[in-house]
């Protein structure tokens, strides 16, 4: 019994531990042709997430989708968040081309299991509509 205590407790410390996975972050050069900013919200709202922050100002969007993931024993709701920043020419450095900035993350799980696959499937199309190849 001490021993599956023991055991117990280095898994958990293990667990406790481990390194969180990481955001997954994209990035690309803009196409401005595609319609910059206006293209990522309406991409954005093509591929089902609903836009919770808009700031054209700044340049960002927040976009949210949730969706239902199959565990034992019931299904629960994840949801799937992209953080977009479009990056005006020459703001942050002498960067010739806008640029097209994506955050992945999964929210509202309880502890940060990183962003789904759907979700950074997403964010590629997003810069394949968006962005130059």
């Amino acid at each position: 019994m001490k021993r599956l205590v023991m055991l117990f407790m280095a898994v958990t410390t293990t667990m406790a531990c481990a390194e969180q996975p990481p955001l997954t972050i994209m990035t690309r050069p803009a196409s401005v042709e595609a319609g910059g900013l206006d293209c990522v919200r309406v991409t954005l709202q093509r591929l089902g997430y609903m836009i919770t922050a808009d700031d054209r100002s700044l340049g960002s969007v927040r976009a949210e989708r949730m969706r239902t993931r199959a565990a034992f024993p019931t299904d629960r709701l994840i949801t799937d968040a992209l953080l977009v920043n479009y990056i005006n020419a020459g703001t942050v450095d002498d960067s010739a081309d806008d640029v097209i900035q994506v955050e992945v993350l999964r929210v509202g799980e309880g502890r940060d299991l990183g962003p789904a696959r759907e979700a950074i499937s997403d964010a590629k199309h997003l810069l394949d509509e968006c962005g130059k190849l």
